[in-house]
């Protein structure tokens, strides 16, 4: 973990000196973050405040944010985004900076919006005075990489969120932990800042906080030409600023220094949050947020289901160069239990791309595709599988039954079909009976086992006639 070498204090002094410096050229209005603009290629240094408020109604946009919400604002600054949303949006909003001039800046603009829910106040990110679970939403920009510890930053926006609030910043990145001399003069020194995350890792902290990490984005692009933009604004009564930002222009070139935007969701029990019923383009979503931490999650407790149904197909099918489906491979756990087995020509299809990443590493699958169940597989024929699997697929909130007519045209006749699904899904579902019933399937063997020790399961194999 790398050490900051700067201080709170610094920052601090920083931006109580700077204010009116920034609202000379950057925001009359004392906004200071950077632009998401409409037009990279045309975009001019008159286009940037336009593009910064766009990006706010980016971010607003993804936030589920609604007038019932109470919103964290960690670095509001002068206030103003602070107020921004609660005028769109009706919510409260509570907004906390390491700058005693910005708080009170703040505080001065709130009074002339009484009828708002508007808290502003003095206090650092890595010690929050607010209880646990006490927000619904935290909201940050350009804030996080001025925070002298940002790990325990992190800890304290997880420890004050409510179970299922959203997380929803942008930071500056530092894509090489190998710095030049160049960017470490003008962009992390000047800037009081360490290069601690790389976009990918940032993702990695969250995750192992316990966040799930549901989109991110890649700014570069877009902090190269606020840069630009700014240099360009800076030049007539700064020279030496405009200069400075010229060699940030060619940081973010050399890939010394970027900018990426989190949206993350506080989720505890990740089993009951994957459950619950939503779009089939959430489920991926979801699936794609927990894939690097699915293993480390579910290895001892779950790992037994893809076991016992890849011990299923083996007592029916001994040829070890048979053509089987994974269909919902996930992670690849299914392949795995398969691999161990001897089989070798095992193709995985799972909704999720990021599972699939996942899964590729292991290299216990020929093929592996993106696919959603519920539509045709443009990978496979009829009649193409001498086995397919399903493990943990057909469940609440996931694939609906109808699939299986699908799978089941798949299948070689005299092929085998493993279902392993929930024996409480397997009792409630109608559609799911009905399916099976109209499918042309025998059932071969059914058996009852555990997942999370208490969890009763089914594996049925049936055998296509």
């Amino acid at each position: 973990m790398t050490k900051n070498k700067f201080s709170e204090a610094d920052t601090e002094a920083f931006y109580d000196s700077e204010d009116s410096l920034y609202r000379s050229f950057w925001d009359s209005e004392g906004s200071l973050h950077w632009g998401y603009f409409e037009d990279l290629t045309e975009a001019k240094a008159e286009n940037f405040i336009t593009a910064c408020k766009r990006w706010n109604e980016y971010m607003l946009s993804k936030s589920g944010i609604t007038k019932d919400s109470r919103v964290l604002d960690l670095g509001c600054g002068n206030g103003n985004t602070a107020i921004w949303l609660s005028q769109q949006t009706g919510c409260e909003v509570v907004g906390i900076d390491i700058s005693a001039v910005r708080v009170e800046n703040a505080k001065t603009k709130a009074q002339q919006h009484p009828s708002l829910r508007l808290e502003f106040r003095k206090a650092s990110a890595t010690d929050l005075p607010y209880q646990d679970k006490s927000f619904t939403h935290v909201w940050s920009q350009a804030t996080l990489y001025h925070v002298h510890d940002r790990h325990q930053a992190l800890r304290e926006v997880y420890r004050v969120l409510e179970e299922g609030g959203t997380f929803i910043f942008d930071d500056l990145i530092s894509p090489t932990q190998e710095i030049n001399e160049m960017a470490r003069k003008y962009v992390y020194d000047r800037l009081l800042f360490e290069p601690i995350f790389s976009l990918d890792s940032y993702k990695d902290f969250l995750s192992e906080l316990g966040f799930m990490v549901l989109a991110t984005k890649d700014l570069k692009e877009h902090l190269y030409k606020s840069y630009e933009a700014l240099s360009q604004l800076a030049l007539a009564k700064y020279p030496e600023l405009s200069a400075a930002y010229d060699k940030m222009c060619e940081a973010i070139q050399t890939n010394q220094l970027g900018w990426g935007y989190y949206s993350c969701e506080k989720v505890s029990d990740r089993l009951s949050w994957i459950y619950k019923n939503g779009k089939e383009d959430n489920l991926e979503q979801k699936y794609d947020a927990w894939a690097s931490v699915y293993d480390i999650d579910l290895d001892q407790p779950y790992r037994c289901s893809p076991v016992h149904s890849a011990n299923a197909l083996a007592k029916v099918l001994p040829n070890k160069d048979a053509i089987i489906l994974d269909a919902g491979a996930g992670t690849g756990m299914v392949g795995e239990a398969l691999a161990e087995l001897g089989y070798t020509n095992i193709v995985g299809v799972d909704i999720s791309e990021k599972m699939l990443e996942v899964a590729r590493k292991k290299q216990v699958y020929t093929a592996l595709y993106q696919g959603n169940l519920e539509e045709p597989l443009a990978f496979a024929s009829e009649a193409s599988y001498d086995a397919i699997l399903s493990v943990g697929v057909f469940t609440f909130g996931h694939a609906h039954p109808r699939a299986l007519k699908s799978l089941s045209s798949l299948l070689k006749k005299s092929g085998y079909f493993i279902l392993t699904v929930r024996v409480d899904y397997y009792n409630q579902s109608n559609f799911l009976h009905e399916i099976l019933k109209n499918l042309p399937w025998n059932i071969i063997s059914q058996e009852q086992f555990n997942i999370f020790e208490t969890e009763p399961m089914y594996v049925i194999v049936y055998q296509k006639s």
